[in-house]
């Protein structure tokens, strides 16, 4: 199998990344062909772009010369068809057909991971003005779909509560077009609302400069009295809130580190202690929609939990916040390194052997707290740190503590538990009684993450992911990740069986599958 990968340049490779083909016009011919598609391109198309200077003679001649060389250089052959000319997808896989297809099928996440810099950066023909042309209107289409999926992405992640990585997406749209308004706020909007005030002004005072320097005379965006207007109004309510809450409490909250659909999560000091802590305060909608009594029951009921894989509860409790509003809250230990998410975020993809490793803790932190009788019910890259090298799962069985405490009413406050791409079949078809399957499931859908670079379905909106979750075969790993070993794949396509008697009966069976497939790796 053969890689053509078009963007950022045009190269030819095989399997072990070698340069095969470094002639340019063989290049051009192959890049001409991957945008075609299954329709192909006419011989007379082809002499078009390649040899429009030349005689028609001269040109026939030069690109049966050039397919003759080409079959000569490859064993395999490239091409299928004779008139129209088609690139054979089962030998050579171009970036550009993967992007075009995840465009068509909506799956921006699959676009974005096939996208790697402009359409034939830096390649040229210099005697072949029509296929200039071509790729330069090739290139705008292309970064324009890119641009699309990026936002389409920055949707989502936005509502998902994913902080990092929709400023991480914004911040690529502001690089890509810096005069974009669209982009700017987008990026100010994203850094405002992850509480990075200071970021958010700085690039909306960056932005609306080299608006002024690039384009005298254009109007001011307002970007920046936005911000501080957020800023002020944020702060002020802060402010309230915190001086309310560090009065004789044991929690002094020291700032904000994120937020989520169901709780904001602040750094703060354990006076009783003396030491640094997580402190998750439940969104006001959640608050009210939960019997505070019977959380902070099924909260105590989970600080039982003791393995080295899962995140002990401290505390948990209630405490007055402004306006006479009671504020619900549990504590963790504050963990110095960072989420799977963040490193996802960072790496997309994870090397083969740290993926098992990760999937493998998870598994086995799984596996003791159901022999307790407990289920995650939220099991995703969020809900996984990473320190010192091994994995800790926060939030257990919080989750299943809200819906307890809440019942009916925590439905109809409009809040919804667990993010689709994670939930298993039974989850999104709303069974009422889940077991330890469904956390295999959720894992499965991880370590399919941390191999690929995205879940396993994906979706535009929250009704379509499930709908795929619960109908949709999984996608084969290895077409995307060809270095997996058969059996990871097999193990993760039984985590991710739709139905829970076909996975594995527990999550100690899934740790001895990937430790048996993981030898081979």
């Amino acid at each position: 199998m053969f890689r053509l990968g078009t963007f950022g340049g045009l190269a030819l490779t095989d399997a072990d990344a070698n340069a095969v083909i470094p002639q340019r016009r063989r290049l051009a011919l192959l890049a001409l062909l991957a945008v075609a598609g299954e329709r192909g391109l006419t011989r007379d198309k082809v002499l078009a772009y390649l040899w429009s200077e030349s005689s028609s003679e001269n040109a026939r001649h030069a690109l049966e010369q050039l397919l003759y060389s080409m079959r000569r250089q490859v064993p395999e052959e490239l091409f299928q068809g004779t008139d129209p000319l088609r690139l054979n997808t089962r030998v050579v896989h171009a970036d550009v057909v993967e992007f075009e297809r995840a465009i068509a099928a909506g799956d921006a996440a699959r676009a974005l991971a096939a996208y790697g810099g402009a359409f034939l950066d830096g390649f040229y023909l210099a005697d072949a003005p029509e296929f200039e042309r071509w790729a330069e209107q090739e290139r705008a289409r292309l970064s324009a779909d890119h641009v699309q999926a990026l936002r389409r992405l920055a949707s989502e992640a936005h509502a998902l509560g994913r902080h990092t990585t929709e400023i991480d997406i914004w911040r690529q749209l502001a690089s890509a077009d810096p005069l974009a308004e669209r982009a700017a706020i987008g990026l100010v909007r994203a850094l405002a609302e992850a509480g990075d005030w200071a970021g958010a002004l700085r690039h909306a005072r960056e932005y609306e400069a080299r608006l002024r320097e690039e384009v005298p005379g254009a109007p001011s965006t307002g970007l920046v009295a936005l911000v501080k207007r957020m800023s002020g109004e944020r702060a002020a309510v802060h402010a309230k809130e915190e001086a309310t809450v560090e009065a004789g409490e044991r929690y002094v909250i020291e700032r904000e580190l994120g937020r989520g659909a169901v709780a904001t999560v602040y750094l703060a000091r354990d006076r009783k202690h003396d030491r640094p802590v997580a402190l998750k305060m439940l969104r006001p909608e959640v608050a009210s929609g939960s019997d505070a009594q019977r959380f902070v029951r099924e909260i105590g009921f989970l600080a039982r939990l003791h393995h080295p894989h899962i995140l002990p509860l401290y505390d948990s409790g209630t405490m007055a916040l402004q306006e006479g509003r009671l504020g619900l809250f549990y504590v963790m230990p504050f963990v110095g390194g960072e989420s799977l998410r963040q490193r996802l975020d960072r790496e997309v993809r994870l090397p083969i052997a740290d993926a098992i490793h990760v999937a493998r803790e998870v598994a086995d932190a799984l596996s003791y707290a159901h022999r307790e009788g407990i289920v995650h019910r939220d099991i995703r890259p969020e809900n996984i740190l990473l320190e010192s090298g091994h994995a800790l799962v926060a939030d257990f069985g919080i989750a299943r503590a809200l819906e307890t405490a809440g019942g009916e009413k925590l439905s109809v406050s409009g809040v919804v538990l667990g993010v689709p791409a994670y939930v298993s079949p039974e989850q999104a078809g709303g069974a009422g009684e889940i077991d330890g399957r469904s956390d295999i499931y959720s894992l499965g859908c991880v370590l399919y993450e941390m191999l690929t670079g995205t879940p396993p379905f994906t979706g535009a909106t929250r009704g379509a992911v499930l709908a795929r979750v619960m109908t949709d075969a999984v996608p084969p790993i290895r077409t995307v990740c060809p270095a997996v070993p058969p059996g990871v794949e097999r193990a993760i396509l039984k985590a991710l069986a739709k139905q829970p008697k076909q996975r594995f009966a527990d999550a100690a069976g899934f740790v001895a599958a990937l430790g048996q497939a993981g030898q081979t790796t």
